[in-house]
């Protein structure tokens, strides 16, 4: 597997390589710090502190460098806004040719900014998860909240690109006004949307879709709770990471799969046959109700519990979830040989429970 600060620096900007995040120094930093807290000389207050900073420095870094590529980007759409006004007056096909191409060389510029922003969000949120795992602190979720909600907050404007949005609406503008230079005041604002459209603002758009999406705060921090996130899809995770995942997860597939076979039983066996074994038992006509109930009721409660336990761990509650599942079906099974009404009532409520 190719760790991420190796695919960072195959699919970064040359020119632009010193302003990236420097995942690498980062990575480095987080071994650094475990070895320190391993021997006593870094307490937990110091190293969240010293990791910030560290953090804030390369955002600053990245946001800085966006923000200069952004008004060099404008002085070059306010340069070719001027040829565009002069000619309104005196049409000239050459001209006109000549201003889209410009046009599309700045969509394709910008096309280069949405990548560098795409590649340095996906570089924090990546250096975020692997100090958590490390260390086994929420940090990501301090750290994004109180960036996101500062109104200097340089953070923000990494992952809400804010002003991308107006060269983006300039460049696909022009464009279509210069395409759709035969008398018609029809623009991209009209309604219904019209078909005509540039391939260069087509895979703006696309860019910045994938931007928003991958970018967007409620995104980052459900992806982070969930782990997967949609560039681990398309960039290989760390050799370290792979390794530490690796350990739960055949485990986790096959208590999943142990887990589907028991709900199975006791829905299409045992739920159809309750009646006739809780009769079985002495119990009365009306109880049987209670016995195939028993097991919902448990869920409603169990629901709430395990959802908010599984937002902090996913394989410790799939491991209790198990035990007490496999406890439930085998009390339910004794029940019978010890002739217990009671204790195929709690078989019941503890498969439901899990």
């Amino acid at each position: 597997m190719v760790a991420f600060g190796k695919k960072l620096k195959e699919r970064s900007i040359e020119e632009w390589q010193e302003y990236y995040i420097n995942y690498k120094l980062m990575k480095k930093k987080v071994k650094q710090y475990g070895r320190q807290i391993e021997v006593g000389s870094l307490d937990r207050r110091h190293l969240l502190k010293d990791f910030s900073r560290m953090l804030d420095h390369q955002i600053e870094k990245i946001t800085l460098f966006m923000l200069e590529q952004q008004g060099l980007l404008s002085s070059r759409l306010q340069k070719l806004r001027e040829c565009h006004d002069a000619l309104q007056d005196e049409p000239d096909i050459s001209q006109i040719h000549n201003l889209r191409e410009a046009y599309r060389s700045v969509g394709q510029d910008l096309l280069k900014l949405l990548f560098f922003i795409d590649m340095n969000a996906i570089g924090i949120r990546k250096i975020l998860k692997k100090f958590d795992k490390r260390f086994g602190y929420r940090f990501t979720n301090y750290y994004v909240k109180t960036r996101a909600d500062h109104p200097y907050s340089q953070l923000q404007q990494v992952f809400r690109h804010v002003g991308l949005g107006a060269v983006v609406g300039a460049i696909s503008r022009n464009l279509h006004e210069l395409q759709n230079n035969q008398g018609s005041y029809l623009s991209i604002y009209d309604q219904p949307v019209l078909p005509l459209q540039d391939p260069v603002v087509d895979s703006i758009k696309n860019a910045v879709d994938r931007l928003t999406h991958s970018t967007n705060f409620l995104n980052f921090m459900a992806q982070h709770a969930l782990i997967m996130q949609d560039e681990d899809l398309l960039i290989p995770q760390d050799e370290e990471a792979d390794q530490e995942e690796g350990k739960y997860h055949f485990m986790s597939l096959l208590l999943n799969l142990a887990n589907t076979f028991l709900y199975m039983v006791n829905t299409y066996i045992i739920v159809p046959t309750a009646d006739d074994y809780s009769m079985s038992l002495g119990a009365a006509a009306t109880v049987c109700g209670v016995v195939i109930g028993a097991m919902a009721v448990a869920q409603l409660f169990s629901s709430v519990y395990f959802s908010a336990w599984s937002n902090k761990s996913y394989f410790k509650p799939l491991i209790f979830s198990s035990i007490v599942l496999f406890f439930g079906n085998l009390l339910y099974a004794l029940a019978y040989d010890s002739n217990s009404l009671a204790l195929l009532l709690i078989g019941r409520l503890f498969c439901g429970f899990c």
